[in-house]
């Protein structure tokens, strides 16, 4: 193989580049790895592995351009070939991000199994791989590592997912007997290499990289009862369970294990208390990711509460040989010289316990800044003001300490402040804190970095004070208006001036917030794109010396900015031509309806492509209003009908193709078959297709009448809203017929008391969802209320009524009113307060209007008013799309607006399109809204374009909402007794 041959690229199938010891440049990684080992091959050129060198003149590796990985398994494969074919003749290799798959050719693989992984750092992986590769071809084992040093970098990060965690190297054994040889001559290979410890396996002997687990190997993933691709599992038995990855070893009961790890056996039940360093009692754990633990904690040699951070070993690890300790014991560092000054936490004790390093830290009383600004803001606005500008104050003071000793914060945010009782603040979480110019990892958090900081190298000199200068506008900007100041990336990059982009935020976020509008000219002044124009700390105390001077501007808060008419146009052409465009022609040309239509977020990529929430449904949908009632033309920009009925055809001829490849079990509206069913019908009627028509007839049909969840998202009160609107759109009584038999399941499965009704998903059904009991739309009391409500009017049903007013009455006892609005949580157990479609205020006001609409009753409009007022006031701190932001809360302004005749909800749901307009990047020229993300653009109903799209459309040009079962006429309601009232 050396000296010629194709290579496989993951980017576009072939490499032209033959494997040889080339001479010439290389960069600092590939002369570090070539030093410590004869494992890897000598000079593995840096014009292979995609280095740039940047500005501290220190190698940076770039994404899928590094080819070092797939080189070093390359020539580990060869040396073992010893004269026998060439690689190519004996092993397939191929790529699918973010792995590189290496197959013995004429393998078969195993459906499941016991599987090993092996972790690695950056620095250790070409010397693992290398050792791992050739023990594998030994052994001709299937196996599959990351791709590159970015993905390497990913699944060792903090942000990993803990399930995840560490695994570089993933191998097939054939059987156990082969899994237990393996292991053994994988963890000879690699003893005493770094690399860190997998959480959802159990290491193979103590301080071994090689770990296992009983997993899927190639068992198809199929759809499961909530509409998601899952790895499933056979027993014995031939039950099928989910293959989970949890952050512990849990191999299911059956699986008998052939490896002595001379470890405890797996621990069934958490511990009530764990001892750190003989002093520290840990009862509570605050938050768990990948890096470690965080955790309050008594010390029992002071009686007083700690706070314990916990650092893993080999997280995070880079190129220059850091991990997470690291970070911690810097944290440790800056608490010694900053907490003297009064503006951070007191170190208490930095210790390791066996390899890993914790932080103990004095317990600071107070909220972080975003808690106490959301509690604040239901205040009196003179005292409200006065104490946001305590707040402002101290973080002036906060800032200028930390330049002051000569260190610059990276990672100034309202997450990394608490705020005590009377407004004093204090610094949290100084990981990132450094000397300007010293050589760091890079670091932000979204939303409170400028530009030149996110757009930094990925390791490099440290930035000026400057970015903290940013940082500061955009927390006083957070505090005074609740709004998260996020801006995607326009694309291209430079498209419009980052000023106008902020200022633009700042007029939506401002309008009718006087103490916003007062400091405004300092938010933007710290916020400017050019460091070297942002206001110093000097200019911002005079600034604010003078305010203080001036009468308090204690005005309440007034009309916000609305949305004009032609900016609605622009919003709705561009987002549904740019919804055109990003439509896979390929994947749509496809005989067999392979991949999916539009791009997903991450999470979409594991759901049916063809359902609503992120599939081509709700497209479909959208698509066929927009063709049905126009969209750009009243605007005066061009007609794109001609473009939009063909791309509705081609999405809903797909969708129909794909249908056949597979089965789907979930009968939901938004996840499963009936919005499928819902999409293609609609299509049909709006192209004059009675084919497409008969398709969704012929799939709601279909649907079950009974199921075990009951919610609309997943389960059958989705099946009754879709089975009643096929009766409205048909007048079929097959429909109707089975509506009513949706409603008998419900009603059955109720769980009542005098006063309440909820519903639970059954703790033994095969869902993510078992065992929950919601009252939000998506999953709970609402939706199946909204349902119930429907049918009782289709049905003539008094019983779906009383039902309904029953859930109408349990919703409104389970409001937490905030002044005039009222809040829900998602669950009797959960304690935080939503305005959203799914879980909160906007889902449960849904419901509640239409209650009122079909009784009359004033109880249920006050607490659709007041779930209005809590919609509109959180416009600034919601996302952007309809599940859980702007688009699902206007939709139920809309409602408002219809069914009560108030124009002033109109209104409201501009305010909320300004948002979105103030949120929106551009794309090719493009103004197009950001989905849940923040930055990228999906088309998910729920979750991304599609849903913002639709709330734009109807804003313009009304109709109906999507997704609903409507009776128009009011009932008349069943009184206790039998009589009617």
């Amino acid at each position: 193989m050396r000296g010629g041959g194709r290579l496989s690229h993951p980017r576009d199938g072939v490499l032209k580049r033959p494997i040889s010891n080339r001479e010439g440049r290389s960069c600092s990684l590939c002369r570090r790895v070539s030093a410590v080992a004869e494992d890897v091959p000598r000079n593995i050129g840096c014009e292979g592995c995609g280095v740039s060198e940047n500005g501290a003149g220190t190698a940076e590796h770039t994404g899928a351009d590094i080819h070092l990985l797939e080189d070093v398994a390359r020539a580990a494969l060869h040396r073992n070939a010893a004269g026998a074919p060439g690689v190519e003749d004996e092993w397939e290799i191929r790529h699918r991000t973010p792995w590189t798959y290496v197959t013995p050719k004429g393998a078969e693989t195993p459906a499941q199994g016991w599987k090993l992984h092996v972790s690695a750092t950056q620095l250790s992986a070409p010397v693992v791989l290398a050792r791992v590769v050739e023990v594998l071809a030994r052994h001709r084992c299937p196996f599959k590592f990351a791709a590159t040093f970015a993905d390497l970098a990913g699944l060792t990060s903090r942000g990993a997912r803990r399930g995840s965690v560490g695994k570089f190297v993933t191998v097939y054994p054939p059987g156990d007997e082969a899994a237990t040889a393996i292991a053994e001559d994988l963890h000879t290979a690699t003893y005493g290499l770094p690399g860190p410890s997998i959480l959802s396996d159990r290491a193979y002997r103590p301080g071994s990289l090689v770990h296992y687990r009983f997993g899927v190997f190639s068992a198809q993933n199929v759809l499961d009862n909530d509409g998601t691709y899952s790895s499933t599992l056979t027993a014995p038995d031939g039950t099928r369970t989910v293959d989970q990855r949890n952050a512990w070893y849990s191999p299911p009961e059956w699986a008998t294990c052939p490896f002595e790890s001379g470890q405890a056996p797996v621990r069934s039940t958490a511990p009530e208390a764990v001892l750190l360093a003989g002093r520290f009692v840990v009862r509570q754990a605050i938050r768990h990711n990948a890096k470690g633990g965080v955790f309050l904690a008594e010390d029992r040699v002071s009686g007083s509460h700690v706070v314990i951070k916990q650092a893993r070993p080999h997280i995070s690890s880079t190129l220059q040989g850091h991990d997470q300790r690291d970070q911690l014991r810097h944290e440790a560092h800056m608490l010694d010289l900053l907490a003297p000054l009064g503006i951070t936490s007191r170190k208490v004790s930095l210790f390791e316990q066996g390899d890993n390093l914790f932080l103990a830290q004095e317990h600071l009383e107070g909220a972080m800044l975003t808690t106490w600004a959301a509690e604040e803001r239901s205040a009196d606005p003179g005292r409200r003001q006065g104490l946001a500008l305590t707040v402002v104050h101290g973080l002036v003071r906060l800032v200028d300490a930390v330049h002051e000793r000569g260190f610059v914060l990276r990672d100034l945010t309202p997450n990394n402040v608490i705020v005590g009782p009377d407004g004093d603040c204090r610094l949290v979480d100084l990981e990132m804190a450094a000397t300007p110019g010293t050589p760091v990892s890079r670091a932000y958090t979204p939303g409170y970095a400028p530009p030149e900081q996110a757009r930094g190298p990925k390791y490099g000199p440290a930035p000026g004070i400057e970015v903290d200068l940013y940082a500061l506008g955009a927390t006083v900007f957070y505090l005074t208006t609740a709004c998260r100041p996020m801006l995607g990336d326009d694309e291209p990059p430079g498209s419009r001036s980052w000023d106008s982009r902020v200022r633009a935020l700042a007029d939506v976020a401002s309008a009718g917030n006087a103490l916003a509008q007062a400091l405004a000219p300092m938010i933007l002044g710290l916020m400017r794109e050019d460091p070297a124009r942002r206001w110093d700390l000097r200019r911002v105390e005079k600034f604010l010396a003078k305010l203080d001077t001036e009468p308090r501007p204690f005005t309440a808060h007034v009309t916000g900015h609305r949305l004009g008419v032609a900016e609605q146009d622009r919003l709705l052409h561009d987002g549904v031509t740019h919804t055109l465009r990003q439509m896979n022609r390929e994947a749509a040309a496809d005989p067999a309806g392979r991949g999916h239509l539009w791009p997903v977020m991450e999470f979409g990529a594991t759901s049916d492509p063809c359902a609503v929430q992120y599939g081509a449904a709700g497209v479909l949908t959208l698509l066929a209003s927009v063709a049905e009632h126009g969209g750009g033309e009243s605007a005066g920009l061009p007609s794109w009908h001609a473009d939009v009925t063909a791309t509705l055809r081609d999405a809903a001829e797909w969708t129909v193709r794909r249908l056949v490849s597979e089965a789907r079990p979930s009968p939901g509206l938004y996840f499963g078959r009936a919005g499928i069913a819902w999409g293609l019908h609609e299509a049909g009627r709006v192209l004059g297709d009675d084919r497409l028509r008969s398709a969704g007839v012929d799939l709601a049909l279909g649907l079950p009448v009974a199921w075990p969840n009951p919610d609309v998202c997943h389960g059958l009160a989705g099946t009754g809203l879709a089975l009643l609107h096929f009766w409205h759109a048909t007048g079929d009584d097959r429909f109707r017929d089975m509506a009513g038999r949706c409603a008998d399941t419900l009603l059955a499965a109720a769980e009542r008391t005098p006063g309440t009704v909820l519903w639970k998903i059954p703790e033994d059904f095969a869902s993510a969802l078992a065992g929950a009991v919601h009252y939000g739309f998506a999953h709970g009391v609402a939706g199946i209320g909204t349902f119930l409500l429907a049918a009782a009017g289709v049905l003539g049903r008094d019983d779906c009524m009383e039902t309904a007013l029953l859930g109408g009455r349990t919703l409104l006892a389970a409001a937490h009113h905030t002044g005039d609005a009222a809040w829900w949580t998602e669950s009797p157990s959960n304690t935080i307060r939503q305005p959203y479609w799914c879980s909160g205020s906007s889902g449960v006001g849904t419901f509640l209007v239409r209650l009122h609409s079909a009784t009359g009753e004033a109880r249920f409009l006050d607490a659709a008013r007041a779930a209005a007022i809590a919609a509109h006031a959180s416009r600034l701190s919601s996302g952007t799309v309809a599940c859980h932001g702007l688009a699902g809360e206007g939709q139920f302004l809309l409602d408002m607006a219809d069914l009560l005749g108030e124009p002033a909800y109109h209104a409201q749901a501009e305010e909320l399109a300004a948002c979105l307009w103030a949120r929106a990047v551009t794309r090719d020229g493009l103004l197009v809204v950001p989905d849940e993300s923040g930055d990228k653009v999906s088309f998910g109903w729920n979750t991304g374009l599609a849903g913002i799209l639709d709330f734009l459309r109807r804003l313009r040009h009304g109709g109906a909402r999507p997704w609903m079962a409507d009776v128009p006429a009011r009932l008349t309601v069943p009184a206790r007794g039998g009589e009617t009232r």
